[in-house]
This record gives structure tokens, sequence and C-alpha cells, in this order.
């Protein structure tokens, strides 16, 4: 086969995220999570159990809503999406870490046996630039690293380095391995995806889901504005888009990048829907 170098092509932010919350997709999550903390699968897929990603504790702290939160049997993991980082990206990610230790705690009763929480970073940067594929983070003693407690552990995954690697040597792994698990991150190109993940059912219905959500996007991004124009509906077909792309939980970036509305446009029209 023909080695083809590829440009580094993401999927797409709110695919990514859709996708971890997807019933459909519960397989592929729970194969990524089994790869990364490695547990056997099946024992993964039947306690797996997709939780509210509204996670704040406090009404006054805005964008407090996690990429995805699982409950595991005796764990919480929480999966993050984090493309470009940021001092206020790691803020944030500590911070869901913190309020899900924390709304385990209830007011007045007895402190609970707490379950762990198990953070997962799927990054397109390389946290500690050390060329590592994973880095696993705890909280331990800096002179004699001895783990202080085994509450918080934080998984950074450094999907960029899945760019170095030939497709065709993807297609040589298996579905256990988390760069074959995690591919799909990096390859824009659908010919290439099917060619990899070839018969694989888990990966198809994957394949699916981002086929539907570009689909839905060129349906509503490629209308005739010169032909709405001449018919005066223009503003009224932005209206119906940015409201069924709000349905589908498409981001505000998203949906002004689709329709040409404002920021404040949008939040207005979803203030009427609440």
């Amino acid at each position: 086969m023909t080695k083809i170098k590829k440009e580094a092509k993401y999927l797409k932010d709110e695919y990514a995220k859709k996708l971890l919350k997807e019933e459909d997709c519960k397989e592929y999550v729970a194969s990524i999570i089994a790869s990364v903390l490695d547990l056997p699968k099946d024992y993964v897929v039947n306690n797996l159990k997709l939780l509210n990603n509204e996670i704040s504790i406090n009404e006054h702290v805005k964008n407090q809503e996690a990429d995805a939160v699982f409950d595991l049997d005796e764990h919480i993991v929480n999966i993050e999406i984090n493309y470009n980082n940021s001092i206020e990206l790691q803020t944030k990610n500590t911070g869901y870490i913190a309020q899900l230790y924390l709304t385990q705690i209830k007011p007045g009763k007895e402190y609970p046996k707490i379950k762990p929480i198990i953070q997962i970073n799927l990054n397109n940067y390389d946290l500690f630039n050390k060329n590592e594929f994973i880095y696993r983070s705890v909280v331990m003693d800096t002179k004699y690293h001895m783990i202080r407690n085994k509450d918080i552990e934080i998984f950074d995954i450094n999907i960029d380095l899945l760019n170095e690697i030939d497709y065709n040597e993807i297609e040589k792994l298996n579905e256990r391995d988390l760069r074959w698990l995690l591919y799909i991150f990096v390859c824009g190109d659908k010919r290439l995806r099917e060619e990899v993940y070839g018969e694989s059912e888990m990966m198809k219905k994957v394949n699916d889901k981002i086929d539907d959500y570009q689909a839905f996007l060129n349906q509503w991004l490629y209308y005739d504005k010169e032909y709405l124009d001449n018919c005066g509906i223009r503003y009224k077909f932005q209206i119906e888009t940015a409201k069924k792309m709000l349905e589908k939980n498409f981001s505000i970036i998203d949906i002004i990048d689709c329709t040409g509305l404002t920021q404040d446009q949008i939040e207005n029209i979803k203030k009427e829907k609440e």
C-alpha cells in the first residue's frame, strides 16, 4: 500500500464532545476508558453510566459544563477534549475535578466514601513536551514520590503524536490499542478512516455519527443566500437554523459561522427556548 502523508486535521471539537455522550457510541467510549485504565472492556461497558455534565456548584461560575462525565462503579470518570492549551483551560479542568469531588460531600452529613476522580484529557498538544503519548499524574510527595492518596488521577493523552504515525501502521493495531481508538481524532479523510477501521462495527457507528453531524451542517451551511434575500425570508431562515442547531447542541461559535447571526441574537434565541 502506498503511504500517504496527511496534514493534521482534528475531529471538530463539537463533534468529538457529542460522540462521547451518544448512546450508539457507548462501546467506543468504554473502549477508550478500558484502554487508558487497563480494565476489561466488558466490565467498563456494563458499568459505565453517563452523568449530568453540568457540574458547577456555584451558580455564579460560568462555563462549568464538562465535556462528559461518567459513573464507573467505584470511580467518576471525566473526559475532556482539549484543543489549544492555555492557563484558562488548565484552571477549568482542575475546577471540574474539584467540583466532582466536592459534590459527593453533602452538608450536615458524615463524610461518605469518596469515589476517586479520574480525568482523561484528549489533547492536541504535548502537555510536558517530552514527546510521550500518555502522561499520568497523581498527588504525591515530591521528595520520595510516594502517592498521598488515590482520590485524583489525571491522564493526558497527546493525540497530536498520532499525526506522526502513518495510517498503514495504525491499521495494523487492534482495538485495545489506544492509538487505534483515537486515530479518528486526527484523520479528517473519511476514506482513510474507513480503510483503517475496516469491518469494525463499533467504529462504523462512530463514523456514521460523524457523517450525520457533517450532513446536518452542510444542509444549513450551503443555502442560497441571494434567493432567500429576494424572497425576503433570509432572517427568518437564519433564526430557524439557529434554533435547530441549538436543539442539536452545536456551539454558539458554530452557529455564528453557519447562520451569520451575532452572539447576542443567538443568546436571545436560546433564552426564548428555555
